[in-house]
């Protein structure tokens, strides 16, 4: 069968279900889960490097909701029998990405953080839907205010934090977050006086996940900035970051030089 040569795709079982031309970078999953496990890590690459390709595989290799053998056959990870059984999809996940969260003004950035955390509880809504007694009427209620855009800025930036811990009572196994282009709120602020807002707003959503939650397992970050690192918030400063200069997973996201030249 013909493979297509596409830079189009950016669903890891898009690119895998339409037959596309793929260069082998899973044995970032046996990397990072096995071997440099950290509860919070940022992998920061420019722009066009795959970043978001890399963080929809490692979704559709955890997340518990999905069968993903059919999209990793024949590839590295599958070889890894251990690494298969105990991970692949056996984990709730928690994925969002944040590109398309900015706006003019700070009232418009927080409007499209809201539809964000929307759309991820519309795919989450069977934790309200389904009678589970062990899911308490108040996050329930704080739910359906997230999901109907109606929670005020507290709350939803809690929202990633209350969509774990319902996971993890539904599943009774802890949780993956993965935030796909965490940084662009941020970006786009630069230089605007809305900075300083977003970027707390952000902090403070991450800092539910990031550190001393039980709920979740680990939490994966994918942006071109660090700006994490400088954060003055305890809740954020356990995040690694790992950038084409970090030896560990220097060659997992992006093309080498031996990869290009397996494609000409």
């Amino acid at each position: 069968m013909k493979l297509n040569i596409t830079a189009s795709y950016d669903s890891f079982r898009e690119l895998r279900e339409n037959n596309s031309y793929y260069i082998d970078k899973t044995d970032l999953i046996e990397e990072f889960l096995l071997d440099k496990f950290d509860k919070a890590v940022l992998f920061a690459r420019p722009r066009r490097f795959g970043k978001t390709l890399t963080m929809t595989m490692l979704r559709d290799f955890l997340d518990i909701r999905r069968d993903s053998r059919d999209i990793f056959d024949g590839l590295k990870v599958m070889d890894n029998v251990v690494l298969v059984e105990n991970y692949m999809n056996k984990y709730p996940v928690v994925f969002i990405s944040l590109k398309e969260v900015f706006g003019k003004d700070f009232e418009s950035i927080f409007s499209s953080l809201r539809i964000a955390v929307s759309n991820l509880c519309e795919e989450n809504r069977f934790l309200v839907e389904e009678n589970n007694t062990n899911i308490s009427e108040a996050s329930k209620t704080l739910f359906d205010n997230l999901w109907n855009r109606k929670a005020e800025q507290p709350d939803t930036e809690q929202a990633l934090g209350l969509l774990c811990q319902m996971l993890r009572t539904y599943y009774n196994r802890k949780v993956f977050v993965i935030i796909d282009e965490y940084d662009v709120p941020m970006a786009k602020a630069l230089d605007s006086p809305e900075y300083d807002k977003v970027r707390d707003m952000i902090e403070h959503m991450l800092s539910y996940v990031c550190k001393t939650n039980e709920n979740v397992k680990g939490v994966i970050l994918s942006g071109c900035l660090y700006t994490v690192k400088n954060s003055t918030y305890t809740g954020v400063n356990n995040i690694i970051p790992y950038t084409v200069l970090s030896p560990n997973f220097a060659s997992s996201i992006g093309f080498t030089d031996d990869n290009v030249k397996k494609t000409s």
